[in-house]
């Protein structure tokens, strides 16, 4: 069964085109009134301005409020060190950017606390993530609309609709488990003993003596003590491999989309060879092509995978990233058959 993915070119990116989406998918008509819709997007790093244009996000800010629901900007706290790695400072860059509510119209939201300690495992039984750590404050919304920059990725090769849900939506300790088959360790020649991590795990399982700072067994995953390291004493190792990293973030997208009403836009416009999560801006490898949107995740990162996949192959020779595609199709997060329709 093929999905419909609407397309909006890139010189007609406009307040009518964008909403003709959500009247064509009838999405807004899910909903009560007052009902809290969250837009998830990803604010850009420091030193990064390819990030999604503010005015773009604005205009679906006031489409959600026209439709008397109530709208706010949802992220989560990254699990590398950076401006974005705690509530405080990321909402502090989101607004340097140009996502303020007086420029907006609607709050951010950190929907996983202030180190990414707030969390809810859902189980899945899949073949890799038995149980997902979700951010836990994604439960009080009524639906989702996942506004996605497409870009290449040294690690899956491209970045979409999927990616912005599962690695943008999972908490701290759910970014640790796709990327890691380890949980953090301490590095004892850094270590200073000041037990800040001590202060914020929440099973108890760090212990600090004269002789040897140690993450026990007791270790939940959930990463927080690694934001509050001010020595960066505590790591990680990132030794997963790009094809489980893929199949991860596809149970992971499950986790989040399952039972959840969502609609999805992939912004293939500045179109970078990395993530907005790297502290500096690229030059994009390819002119903009315009936006894909979709009630389908998979659809929407098919139509822009086609379109790309030969630039993003010379990138990334060794990368397969149509393992994520496969997957999500297999475990039934949506069909990679669609049917594109241009809106005029």
């Amino acid at each position: 069964m093929s999905a419909i993915v609407y397309f909006i070119p890139p010189q007609r990116i406009n307040k009518a085109n964008l909403q003709e989406v959500f009247i064509r998918t009838n999405f807004l008509k899910n909903f009560y009134a007052h009902d809290r819709i969250g837009i998830k997007l990803h604010f850009g790093e420091e030193n990064n301005y390819n990030y999604l244009n503010p005015q773009y996000v604005k205009t679906i800010v006031e489409i959600v409020k026209s439709n008397q629901l109530q709208p706010s900007l949802i992220e989560t706290s990254t699990l590398y060190r950076g401006a974005r790695q705690n509530r405080t400072s990321h909402i502090k860059l989101a607004y340097t950017h140009g996502f303020s509510e007086i420029e907006i119209g609607a709050p951010i939201e950190i929907v996983d606390g202030e180190r990414g300690e707030e969390f809810e495992l859902i189980k899945t039984d899949f073949s890799l993530v038995k149980y997902a750590k979700i951010a836990k404050g994604i439960n009080t919304f009524q639906g989702l609309v996942n506004l996605a920059h497409y870009k290449g990725h040294f690690v899956v090769g491209f970045g979409g609709v999927l990616k912005n849900i599962a690695m943008g939506l999972a908490a701290k300790g759910g970014k640790l488990q796709m990327h890691s088959q380890t949980k953090p360790y301490i590095k004892q020649k850094i270590c200073k003993k000041c037990r800040s991590c001590v202060g914020v795990c929440p099973n108890d399982a760090i212990v600090i003596t004269a002789n040897a700072s140690v993450i026990s067994e007791k270790c939940i995953g959930c990463a927080s003590c690694i934001e509050v390291c001010s020595e960066k004493a505590i790591q990680f190792n990132w030794n997963e491999a790009s094809s489980s990293i893929m199949k991860k973030m596809a149970e992971y997208a499950w986790a989040i989309l399952h039972n959840r009403k969502c609609l999805h836009f992939n912004f293939a416009v500045k179109i970078t060879p990395n993530c907005d999560c790297m502290n500096m801006t690229e030059n994009p490898i390819i002119s903009d092509l315009g936006v894909f949107a979709s009630l389908d995740p998979v659809a929407a990162d098919m139509a822009v995978w086609e379109r790309t996949k030969d630039n993003i192959y010379n990138l990334y020779p060794s990368l397969n990233p149509e393992l994520l595609l496969d997957y999500a199709e297999a475990i039934g997060l949506g069909a990679k058959g669609y049917q594109l329709i241009e809106l005029p």
